[in-house]
């Protein structure tokens, strides 16, 4: 399961005003609500089919030059450049379930993959309120300028028209930035946004007005993001907020609604000094966020960017396809256990006996199957030691398979690999492997003659 549900957020209980020092919600909510925005994901060629059905998803975002460049989390707005897939898949419990995730092609190449019924492209429009009724909007179409391609969840959009495709000479209404690095923990946040409290049809969607809430800067989150960090908070967040401004004591904005745990209900924030980097791509938009506080960050190691242009993705057609050439494939691990295997076992390390000196793993050691990596720095060594209890190895060479555990639960091939130069005389050896991503895996060790020696599954996250 996900430990983190990606949610388009904000918060949802209307709170007046925190005292005339610090925190005004009263300001925040009379001064920037033209700033705070709604971004509806349309899907054009569904959209002709009927008003309101190329409607996919929704998320927040706020205006930050006067010119229309806007800030928003890049989950909201990935499926505008990454394409998604619509499609049936097998869960674990036997029956069928539908899906709509950004596309990949990992995900067209699981096994649990039933059939999909639509690949495509979305398309940002920007709903921005000029008054306080349900119908006090006009909407804009945008374009996406950067996303984030790392630990942070960034994004930003440009207007560039109407929504019917006519240029517009509308001056923007920004929301102030202030530098996320000052925020200390106990200080009162306001966080402001479009929670989905409706379900149903799109012009449900397009009344559902803005929300605005409070909670304190609980702490810092390293884990999700062990490099730039989250900004956690005790308030709640809902489907439909992500994207939207958070605001500090200064009454300027210090992050962006990103995430919620599922344990706890911590809602996580990125802190808005990572869109410098976003930003970079644009040096238009750059320098008048530069002018306006935006804050080189002081942790900034997981922030890379990349341009919102399209990338490639195949047809449903094409998905099907692949779907029904796939042909049973036999158990890769046909061999069981013979006598010279009985005792065989296997363990995993982080280190050789040459970087141990000379020695193996410990006991205590050999029990650890759960270990941190970071493959974007080269950090994804793993040492897989495989002992045949006190009789030799018997063989010149492994072939080790290699199976990844897929959303369903299950186990599925993912690649394989020779070891030459194994001693055979020997009852113990071990050889490393890079994980080219975290995740569960099971790892399986077959003789030269192909005969099963020893398996073990070994768990990856991020470090």
């Amino acid at each position: 399961m996900k430990k983190l549900t990606l949610v388009f957020s904000i918060f949802v209980l209307v709170i007046s005003s925190c005292g005339e020092a610090g925190l005004d919600t009263k300001l925040i909510a009379s001064q920037y609500y033209q700033g705070v925005v709604k971004i509806l994901l349309i899907d054009p060629e569904l959209e002709k089919e009927g008003e309101g059905k190329g409607l996919v998803e929704r998320g927040s975002g706020f205006i930050v030059t006067e010119d229309g460049y806007l800030f928003t989390n890049k989950h909201v707005v990935e499926k505008c450049v990454k394409g998604y897939l619509n499609y049936s898949f097998k869960h674990t419990d036997g029956k069928a379930y539908t899906a709509i995730e950004t596309y990949s092609e990992e995900l067209t190449k699981d096994k649990s993959l039933v059939s999909v019924r639509r690949t495509g492209y979305t398309e940002p429009y920007i709903q921005v309120f000029h008054g306080r009724g349900e119908n006090d909007y006009k909407l804009y179409k945008a374009e996406v300028i950067a996303l984030g391609d790392g630990g942070y969840d960034g994004a930003m959009l440009k207007i560039v028209s109407d929504d019917k495709g006519n240029p517009i000479r509308t001056r923007f209404k920004p929301v102030p930035l202030d530098n996320a690095d000052k925020i200390r923990q106990g200080e009162q946040l306001c966080v402001y946004g479009f929670p989905m409290n409706y379900d149903g049809a799109a012009d449900w969607m397009m009344r559902d007005l803005s929300t605005l809430s409070i909670g304190i800067m609980s702490g810092y989150d390293y884990v999700m993001n062990p490099d730039y960090g989250y900004i956690k908070t005790d308030a709640e967040i809902h489907p439909g907020n992500s994207g939207g401004p958070v605001f500090n004591e200064n009454n300027k904005v210090v992050g962006i609604a990103t995430a919620k745990g599922n344990k706890t209900g911590i809602g996580l924030i990125g802190g808005i000094n990572g869109m410098y980097f976003i930003s970079a791509l644009d040096n238009k938009a750059h320098k008048q966020l530069v002018d306006a506080g935006l804050t080189f960050p002081e942790r900034a190691s997981s922030i890379n960017t990349i341009p919102g242009t399209k990338q490639k993705i195949k047809s449903a057609f094409a998905i099907n396809l692949d779907i029904a050439l796939r042909k049973p494939k036999k158990p890769k691990e046909t061999y069981r256990p013979t006598t010279s295997y009985s005792f065989a076992s296997m363990y995993f390390a982080v280190f050789s006996t040459a970087d141990n000196g000379g020695k193996f793993p410990s006991a205590e050691e050999r029990k650890h199957t759960r270990f941190r990596i970071n493959p974007a720095v080269g950090a994804n060594k793993i040492w897989i030691y495989v002992s045949n209890g006190l009789k030799r190895l018997g063989t010149k060479r492994f072939k080790v398979n290699v199976h990844r555990k897929t959303k369903s639960g299950q186990y599925s091939y993912y690649t394989s690999f020779y070891v030459n130069d194994v001693p055979e005389n020997s009852y113990i050896t071990h050889f490393p492997y890079k994980f080219p991503v975290i995740g569960d895996y099971k790892i399986s060790v077959y003789s030269e003659e192909g005969k099963y020696i020893t398996s073990k599954a070994i768990t990856l996250i991020q470090k």
